[in-house]
């Protein structure tokens, strides 16, 4: 096992990124398949010529991603798939919801939105943006988020940080606005350069991009939320029953 060698012109990323790139690679092309071991902290220091330290830190990117996982008496195996960080169920308006409250939103930023961000979004008018991660506990982010918000009903970073809520919730109950619908796309997507460095993960990752538009009783665009969850990170689980 070799790491690739960078583009020319182009810096060589660290010496674990490029281990844990390697073993992400074996993973996803089922060459190492799920309960199947990897190789030690010592049998990689001496496959590499590198150093305890760097072998643990290649190790931990691979364990963040939820791609392996250690179990006693087994030592370092891949990882069963579709044991995501954090799952939401889909039935109805109110599970929607759920990540929202469930998942806290840390801002990093908060300016009014750009019209490159407003075209992109199909948004006309005014909005202010808030960029951050979603996170649960002590797991690494679920996702980056950038939520828009009209700026006559939109909180600051200082109340967003402090919802027990939703950021939706909070209008309604503040503004007197009523939410009535709620419509949301998904698509899988790879990670640019600045949104992987971000996440901890490499370019060209795989990720789920979800955008949420919540519209009040006039139909009016209230608030957007544009999430980029990583691979292995979240799950949308669903249920359907059949009617007879």
């Amino acid at each position: 096992m070799t790491p690739a060698s960078p583009p020319p012109g182009k810096a060589a990323p660290p010496r674990y990124r490029q281990i844990a790139a390697l073993l992400r690679k074996r993973i996803t092309s089922g060459k190492l398949k799920p309960g199947d071991s990897l190789p030690t902290e010592m049998e990689l220091c001496q496959t590499f010529s590198i150093s305890r330290h760097t072998a643990r830190d290649a190790l931990r990117l691979l364990s963040d991603d939820g791609l392996i996982e250690r179990r006693r008496g087994a030592g370092t195996i891949v990882a069963a798939p579709g044991q995501a960080a954090f799952a939401q169920g889909l039935s109805d308006f109110d599970s929607i919801l759920q990540y929202a409250r469930e998942a806290r939103f840390d801002v990093s930023s908060e300016r009014d939105a750009d019209p490159d961000s407003l075209k992109r979004l199909g948004l006309t008018g005014a909005y202010r943006q808030f960029i951050g991660f979603r996170r649960t506990g002590r797991q690494p982010p679920q996702a980056i988020t950038a939520v828009y918000v009209r700026p006559h009903v939109a909180p600051d970073a200082a109340i967003i940080g402090k919802l027990s809520g939703s950021i939706s919730e909070w209008i309604e109950q503040t503004h007197g606005l009523s939410i009535d619908r709620v419509t949301q796309r998904m698509e899988a997507v790879a990670l640019n350069a600045s949104q992987a460095k971000r996440l901890g993960v490499e370019t060209g990752f795989p990720a789920l991009r979800t955008v949420r538009r919540y519209r009040d009783s006039a139909g009016d665009q209230v608030l957007v939320s544009e999430s980029l969850h990583p691979a292995g990170r979240f799950a949308y689980e669903m249920t359907l029953e059949r009617k007879r």
